[in-house]
């Protein structure tokens, strides 16, 4: 019989941040939704909204599931964090987030697709010539790290810390256990780097990072306020768009099949970015904080606490998508929340898009097929799912 927290919830024994499911969720996302949309974890003192459904309404209802505290489960991380896009509530989210959106549009993207394009025909040349590389390590940041960093123009300093405070902001949303200091140390750095005045001296005029603190100045933020929006490029830039690719790459290599239907038809490849960004979900989990009293799912939730919005568990949900394990790069996949959902859907989704589309376009102009030449290793951060190694050979 299954044991019932005072809330309504079940109770699920599941640690969502040890080890074996920091770095594979899977196993954890299936335990949680065979109990109920939403579960009671005690090991991390958490209600967590695990089915789609409960999750995808949980998220649009911004007025009660509130970002602006903070979207870390920890309180002493959340003053770390107020003040990026993703940290607050309308009216101020809209309002800096249309600043930080303007170059991420799909007409603004125009711009820089020919260079992406580009680099990613270039890149495919050089990994299909090596005839085995790693998908992870040397493909996947590839793009994000040339292209990307330099358009977000933070200088050299920045740019050459931005991959590890992003991934130290990321770790600091959920709980890294013993990387906690770490991750800390790097969030410090980082907001060092925001609050030092002659960071906006050092930064490209033209980049996208100056240009949002230029109009969030032109639309009467304080300048310390302004220079905040530059945390909007910073964490979800690199890391997410990182991962997909990553995990792109095993997935393909795994199923040959899909592989072969995606280079015999390319218009599919919009698709499979979508089945594939569900099957990853490179974000797992953000909490919210509850700001009034709450029934989600037949289970009370309380004003004052926070719950875990596991986007992970929700694309896996078989009510939504069934045979959710299954890799399909023509299921219909609309919907999903790998790119989040609601008012902070991913700021960065369209140029992930471009970014993954270019490059798998180039990469099936010259690759038959490939295959795994080694063990797949994951990354390790409480936040993000991807993966350290996908050593693949080219056939």
């Amino acid at each position: 019989m299954t044991e019932i927290h005072t809330s309504g919830a079940p109770i699920c024994d599941v640690d969502f941040y040890d080890d074996a499911n920091v770095e594979n969720p899977v196993d954890a996302y299936h335990k949680m939704l065979a109990l109920g949309p939403v579960v009671w974890l005690p090991k991390n003192n958490l209600h967590a909204i695990c089915g789609f459904e409960e999750l995808t309404k949980s998220l649009r209802n911004h007025r009660v599931f509130q970002s602006g505290k903070g979207v870390s489960i920890n309180e002493e991380i959340n003053p770390f964090l107020i003040g990026s896009t993703l940290n607050s509530d309308p009216p101020r989210h809209d309002e800096t987030r249309a600043i930080t959106f303007s170059p991420l549009t799909p007409r603004a993207l125009k711009d820089v697709k020919d260079r992406i394009e580009t680099e990613a025909q270039n890149l495919a040349e050089t990994m299909t010539n090596a005839g085995e590389f790693d998908a992870a390590s040397e493909l996947a940041p590839y793009l994000p790290l040339t292209i990307v960093r330099d358009l977000v123009g933070l200088g050299e300093h920045g740019s050459n810390n931005m991959l590890e405070w992003g991934a130290a902001t990321f770790e600091l949303m959920g709980d890294p256990r013993e990387r906690r200091e770490v991750a800390l140390g790097n969030l410090k750095k980082l907001r060092a780097f925001l609050e030092d005045p002659e960071t906006l001296g050092a930064i490209k005029p033209d980049g996208w990072a100056n240009l949002a603190t230029q109009g969030g100045i032109a639309h009467g933020l304080e300048p310390d306020k302004a220079v905040e929006l530059m945390r909007d490029y910073i964490a979800p830039s690199l890391d997410t768009t990182i991962s997909a690719i990553g995990y792109a790459m095993m997935l393909f290599a795994k199923h040959p099949e899909q592989w072969q239907k995606l280079r015999a038809d390319r218009s599919l490849i919009a698709n499979a970015i979508e089945e594939v960004v569900r099957m990853n979900t490179p974000i797992k989990a953000f909490s919210r904080y509850i700001g009034e009293d709450i029934e989600v799912g037949g289970v009370q939730l309380k004003a004052g606490t926070r719950a875990l919005m596991v986007y992970g568990a929700a694309n896996r949900d078989e009510s939504k998508f069934p045979d959710p394990d299954r890799f399909d790069i023509e299921r219909k996949v609309r919907g999903h929340v790998g790119f989040g959902h609601g008012v902070h859907a991913c700021l960065g989704m369209h140029l992930a898009r471009l970014e993954i589309t270019c490059l798998l376009n180039a990469l099936a102009d010259r690759i038959e097929q490939f295959e795994l030449s080694g063990p797949v290793v994951s990354s390790v951060n409480s936040s993000i799912h991807s993966l350290a190694s996908v050593p693949v050979r080219v056939i």
